[in-house]
């Protein structure tokens, strides 16, 4: 298997390689976490303060309601109300990718309606999890039930591949008959495996999807490979930097020193539970108490915690946010 440090000794885009519409999901994307009140439901006023923090800090879209986000933790009410709200806060549709995957059908499927009704960049879904053997049949059965339920052609449906979670593999087969069964529907993955064979693959047999990685350790890598860019839980702290290794790597720039940068960071992040830490992290750079809390079975952040945390959030300081994310 290649090696992630492998990958970065040099990114040089080829000269083909065109930028991907502004319209579709690209570039810089962060697994927002989502603040909690103290009726312990989201608290959709800070929540859409962090998204609008996020896209002036070098995001080019944000993801809600992800497994960094807590999704599977809230109801399909407070997450549709959540979604509502942060919409009606100003922030626009068009910037939102949604997690709507749940364990019962029938509420993946409402979620799905719900936010694509609210014309967001698309949705993510996680395959059919919880059963111990869940088939290739299962899983394209499954995502083909979804997006017949939903019935509408603005539906934009982005794969969760993330087997360490789920226990559930969405195979190059699956998504190739999802694509014939469905076409343009079928938009994309987050391919959350770590797995950069896995990754490469994808984004050599789907040309016409925008394939993301789930970490931005391989964010310059996937995009020298064609993908989209990547959706990431520690993007809600290192987008500035996110932003700069991405924006050269598309100008064919040699980003090794800062990929190098933003890889280590994360590496310092993911020493410890990653939610906690972020909304750690986040709690110490607001001063909102929103952030301290979280919804079981996630711990919430601890005084040692924020104490190891001191040295990560000194490097965080120094990132710098770019003017635009464009």
């Amino acid at each position: 298997m290649i090696s992630a440090r492998s990958m970065i000794e040099s990114y040089l885009l080829p000269s083909s390689q065109q930028i991907m519409s502004d319209s579709q999901p690209h570039g810089v994307i962060a697994a927002a976490c989502t603040p909690i009140n103290a009726d312990k439901g989201p608290d959709a006023t800070l929540l859409a303060e962090h998204v609008r923090r996020l896209q002036t800090h070098g995001c080019d879209f944000v993801l809600l309601f992800g497994t960094t986000g807590e999704g599977l933790s809230f109801t399909v009410e407070e997450r549709k109300r959540t979604l509502d709200a942060v919409i009606s806060q100003g922030v626009d549709p068009a910037s939102l990718l949604v997690g709507t995957g749940a364990c019962p059908l029938p509420d993946a499927a409402e979620l799905t309606a719900h936010a694509t009704d609210h014309n967001v960049a698309g949705v993510l879904v996680v395959p059919p999890f919880h059963f111990p053997v869940v088939s290739d049949d299962g899983v394209f059965a499954a995502y083909d039930a979804l997006i017949r339920d939903v019935d509408d052609d603005r539906l934009r449906l982005y794969f969760y591949h993330f087997p360490d979670m789920t226990g559930v593999k969405i195979s190059f087969p699956v998504i190739q008959r999802l694509i014939d069964a469905h076409g343009e529907q079928v938009a994309g993955v987050k391919d959350s495996s770590r797995e950069w064979d896995h990754m490469q693959a994808l984004c050599h047999s789907f040309p016409n999807l925008r394939i993301f990685s789930g970490t931005e350790r391989f964010l310059a890598p996937i995009v020298a490979e064609g993908g989209a860019g990547c959706i990431s839980a520690t993007v809600n702290v290192t987008a500035p930097l996110a932003r700069k290794v991405y924006a050269g790597a598309v100008a064919g720039q040699d980003v090794k020193l800062d990929q190098d940068r933003l890889s280590n960071l994360r590496m310092d992040i993911a020493q410890y539970p990653v939610i906690t830490a972020l909304k750690c992290l986040l709690a110490m750079q607001t001063g909102e108490t929103s952030w301290t809390r979280t919804r079981p079975p996630i711990i919430p952040p601890t005084d040692d915690l924020r104490a190891e945390l001191d040295g990560v959030l000194t490097q965080l300081a120094d990132l710098e946010a770019p003017t635009s994310s464009a």
